[in-house]
């Protein structure tokens, strides 16, 4: 071994043009800054990646790939001419290398055996969720030192005290574009796994790659059924790799709450925890599962027993990382990590805030890390809702924490809108009015940047108010008045929670402010409100509108205007079943307002001789109100031809004006139809007349025949036999 090379950084390389340049330019500060050699391991690279490879080393070896990755491994092994020896995957990449590098330019290597740092493996292409594994990827070499396993292989052992390094490599080998790709991987990994069992059936290490692998093809079944055997064996005598047996509990745990099991869980878990032979991190994570089934049978004592538990576990861990070396495995690597501590703590914060621990409820809050926006974590829907409804509740003494924990909520923009739908229905659910009031105020301390903060300030002036407190009625008139300048969106809160009557209890008057109000805004924001509120709402609101806004307020008339409208829309949407005097008189009110607005605003000169120059609506009002006369009058032919013209004047209205259409059209039919009734009997009256007029001449009255006859033909001129018998009458007269 020569004494000038310190490190042997040997690296599997197979066809991965994306990624090995990455990964051999990420040692190359390694290798400038510490005595190295690299030693590169072709294992069917093709013509791409080597012309790549060469760029970085002379020192290639060729390899025929045999399934077998310990042999591969081996091979650079045993060529490597440094004191260390490191290995990589040619699809991972070096963040950092720094503390390596201090590693051994500090002389620090000579105290340990072996090296072991992060391999951060992502689940998305983006690189949002991840977990970390701690893998023994450096070595000191000695003689016997080797590769042993086909596959997940590792050193034969450990030859000295681990050196712990906060450096991680990025690997995006386990990430997949479709499941049945990942399911692929998995399964080509179990059959080598299970000769390899076979082969050695009490090597533990065997037994726990084969669940994880399972794991990954959602087969919990058949996972849960290999560890247990594989613990069962270990009962019966001496096992290789017994480090793994506590991870083969934790595992069982694992899969069985993956099942919904929850009583199972809790059954076998407890069970476990009393095992002594289970290493702390085994039982932090069999803790924090059975946490999750405890709050899913919604036993809060004892989800907050196990989540205490995992919590003390995870502060000897956090004093003192290296201790948890050799309790790292595929199983319990993620016990701690963001994510995971996540699920486990929002149980413990759900479960203290039901129990009243508000200090602990904060605590375990704050360790969850929320305020690290960048970090996935889990937010069950359940605490946070949990934590929005308790912020009313509390004493001032721990309000502070509620408040803190809902801002956090709130600064997140994954969540934000959830807290704040939350707040909005949690003020809604108050009994009475003065509920809500207390409710919304409640809130005043939270940062929600949402304008149902306004009403919350409000709020808050209105109680203070109420109390004889000091309190900021132009501010708060402010903040109503830019309700009122928005009603459209926020007219259902607006109702919720009686505007109105706030301002009354602030002592504003409600018609100074809607006098404030710009009437173009008044007309744009009524134009966009209606069609989406209920008919009981739009009642609600012309009730108290016509309390407060005399009758010829040109606001209240807009209102009118659009609400009458707006209930014929809603008429004639029922088809067959609706009410055609309802749509009627919704468009007679409409039109009456709408001229009255318009006799209001304009000159009576403009109105009887200009109407041209109005608004298209006005214009259709006038048009409905000539309409509705033309029907009074029976002229329906006429009518129709005007509602033909309104559609175009009213696009917004077609519904209206189709079901107007198909109305009119019904009247001509029966119009038509009594014409033709009454022409009918009127031909059978003449033919009475006739007879009559013939007798008075056969009895030599021609007088009284010729007056019948000049009454008949009067009534029908067209008709031949009447004329002639006149004409002859008068001839003989």
């Amino acid at each position: 071994m020569s004494k000038h090379i310190l490190l042997t950084i040997s690296i599997l390389i197979s066809n991965r043009p994306d990624t090995v340049r990455k990964c051999l330019d990420s040692v190359q500060p390694l290798l400038k800054a510490v005595p190295s050699e690299l030693i590169l391991t072709d294992t069917g690279c093709g013509e791409q990646v080597r012309s790549i490879i060469e760029e970085y080393t002379n020192h290639i070896i060729q390899f025929k790939w045999c399934n077998d990755f310990s042999k591969a491994r081996n091979v650079g092994l045993k060529q490597a001419k440094g004191k260390w020896f490191m290995f990589l995957d040619d699809d991972e990449w070096f963040e950092d290398t720094t503390e390596i590098i201090d590693f051994f330019q500090s002389g620090a290597y000579k105290k340990y055996g072996m090296g072991a740092y992060s391999q951060r493996n992502y689940g998305d292409r983006e690189g949002i969720t991840y977990s970390d594994l701690l893998v023994g990827r450096m070595t000191r070499l000695e003689p016997d030192v080797k590769f042993t396993y086909s596959i997940h292989e590792c050193f034969n052992r450990v030859v000295g005290k681990v050196k712990k390094f906060n450096v991680f490599v990025h690997h995006y080998g386990y990430v997949y574009d479709t499941k049945e790709a990942l399911h692929a991987h998995a399964r080509r990994n179990i059959e080598p796994l299970i000769k390899e069992l076979k082969a050695a059936p009490n090597d533990m290490k065997h037994a726990l790659q084969l669940t994880q692998e399972y794991n990954v093809l959602d087969e919990y079944e058949k996972s849960v059924e290999i560890a247990r055997e594989a613990i069962e064996k270990a009962k019966k005598g001496p096992v290789v790799n017994d480090f793994c047996l506590a991870s083969l509990h934790a595992n069982v745990v694992m899969c069985l709450m993956d099942l919904w099991r929850f009583q199972e869980v809790i059954e076998v878990g407890e069970a476990y925890l009393k095992l002594d032979a289970l290493d702390p991190m085994a039982k932090a994570l069999i803790a924090a599962r059975l946490s999750c089934a405890y709050m899913h049978e919604k036993e809060t004592e004892k989800c907050f027993e196990k989540v205490q538990y995992y919590w003390e576990v995870y502060q000897d861990y956090v004093k003192d990382d290296e201790k948890f070396i050799t309790y790292v495995t595929n199983i319990t690597c993620s016990c701690f990590e963001p994510y995971n501590r996540s699920i486990v703590l929002g149980n413990g914060v759900n479960a203290a805030v039901l129990m009243e621990k508000h200090k602990i409820a904060w605590e375990w809050f704050q360790a969850m890390e929320l305020n690290i926006e960048s970090q996935v974590v889990h937010l069950e829907p359940e605490m946070m809702k949990i934590i929005v409804e308790k912020l009313p509740k509390v004493s001032e003494e721990v309000r502070q924490y509620y408040v803190d924990m809902c801002n956090v909520f709130l600064r997140r923009q994954d969540i934000k809108f959830f807290i704040i739908n939350e707040v909005m229905e949690r003020c809604r659910q108050g009994e009475t009015w003065e509920d809500k009031l207390w409710l919304t105020a409640s809130y005043k301390d939270c940062v929600i940047e949402h304008p149902f903060e306004k009403m919350i300030k409000i709020a808050d002036a209105v109680q203070k108010c109420d109390r004889g407190q000091a309190c900021d009625v132009a501010m708060a008139e402010q903040q109503v008045m830019w309700l009122w300048e928005h009603l459209s969106d926020y007219m259902g809160e607006m109702k919720a929670f009686e505007l109105i009557r706030m301002e009354e209890h602030l002592g504003l008057a409600s018609e100074v402010i809607m006098d404030k109000i710009p009437y173009h805004i008044w007309q744009r924001e009524l134009t966009d409100y209606f069609g989406k509120y209920s008919q009981d709402d739009v009642v609600w609101w012309t009730e108290k509108f016509a309390a407060f806004l005399p009758e010829d307020s040109m606001k209240l008339r807009l209102w009118k205007a659009f609400a009458a409208v707006y209930d014929a829309i809603r008429e004639a949407g029922l088809g067959d079943k609706c009410s055609m005097e309802t749509v009627l008189n919704g468009l007679r009110e409409y039109a009456d307002n709408r001229i009255a607005l318009c006799e209001q605003i304009y000159r009576p000169e403009i109105l009887q001789n200009m109407q041209d120059v109005l608004a298209e609506e006005d214009q259709a009002a006038f048009r409905l109100r000539l309409l509705e006369d033309q029907i009074h009058a029976g002229e329906y032919v006429n009518a129709l031809k005007d509602v033909k013209e309104l559609r175009g004047l009213l696009p917004g209205l077609d519904p209206v004006m189709k079901c107007y259409l198909e109305w009119l059209s019904d009247k001509m039919k029966v119009q038509e139809q009594e014409q033709k009734k009454a022409n009918n009997e009127f031909q059978v009256l003449a033919v009475g007349v006739k007879l009559k007029i013939r007798q008075l001449m056969a009895a030599g009255n021609n007088q009284a025949a010729l007056t019948a006859a000049k009454q008949l033909h009067s009534l029908m001129p067209e008709d031949n036999e009447v004329a002639k018998l006149v004409q002859k009458l008068e001839g003989e007269l």
